[in-house]
């Protein structure tokens, strides 16, 4: 059975999938008729501008009376229950509808970004660990064994951030999990690896929510929530601290190795 703290976001997701869209099929308005549907939910003047900004879906001024709102192409697509929502949030003294909104921004992102890349060669049979049997543990544990996505070891060449290391990454455009390869040492514990595939299965999972301005935020409440459901993860958080300085030389000397062997 799906883990408890989890079933919420399960139930989330399966209404909003409600919400994706088809863009194969004819859009369902134009802008000059999306634009007088919002206005008369809204009861007030408003002027629409469609863009093509993939981090900006939706975002709005208040000048003189009317409402300057922009809103990506998508919402061309959109079902009549979330323009009423769109225009409901116009109102600085209503935010029922934000969630509506959300749901329809965040099921309907890889619609607006490039066309999907082919997967990588997936590896993960590695030296010390391997990612498969920690995936499929994992699966059957938090998430009843339903999650379906690919997941390979990275090139080993996680950006720096904070002085850290980006040990493991989510594309939610390619549904592809990436675990640095720097985590493939025995003195890596079990424990530590399980919590970054965990953490990037509860982004495949949950996805993300857009924010007021239409960024998407992957870092919610409610998945840190989820993330504390490992029963390690204070542990990993504090192995980590304790480890990093190690771990950081050791993707320096991956790098070095990996830059060497394209030279030769």
């Amino acid at each position: 059975m799906l883990n408890p703290g989890l079933q919420m976001a399960s139930a989330q997701r399966s209404v909003s999938r409600q919400l994706a869209l088809s863009f194969d099929d004819a859009p369902v308005w134009d802008g000059l008729r999306l634009e007088a549907a919002i206005a008369s939910a809204a009861t007030r003047p408003v002027r629409l501008t469609l863009t093509e900004n993939r981090s900006v879906l939706l975002s709005l001024r208040r000048e003189k009376g009317i409402v300057f709102l922009r809103l990506h192409h998508m919402f061309l697509h959109a079902p009549l229950a979330v323009i009423r929502a769109v225009a409901r949030g116009l109102s600085r003294r209503n935010r029922g509808a934000d969630g509506l909104v959300r749901r329809f921004m965040n099921e309907n992102l890889h619609r607006v970004r490039k066309a999907k890349r082919p997967l990588p060669p997936l590896v993960t049979s590695g030296k010390a660990h391997d990612l498969r049997r920690i995936f499929d543990a994992l699966n059957a544990r938090f998430f009843d064994s339903a999650l379906e996505v690919p997941l390979t070891w990275g090139r080993g060449s996680g950006r720096a951030r904070r002085g850290g290391l980006t040990f493991g990454s989510y594309d939610p455009v390619m549904a592809l999990i990436r675990i640095h390869p720097v985590l493939d040492r025995p003195e890596v514990p079990r424990y530590f690896l399980e919590s970054v595939v965990y953490h990037e299965m509860l982004h495949h999972h949950m996805g993300g929510v857009p924010d007021r301005a239409g960024r998407t935020v992957y870092h919610s409440r409610a998945f840190r929530v989820a993330e504390a459901i490992y029963p390690h993860h204070q542990a990993a958080l504090a192995w980590e601290k304790a480890n990093l300085p190690h771990l950081l030389r050791a993707s320096q000397a991956l790098d070095r190795e990996r830059k060497a062997a394209r030279s030769r």
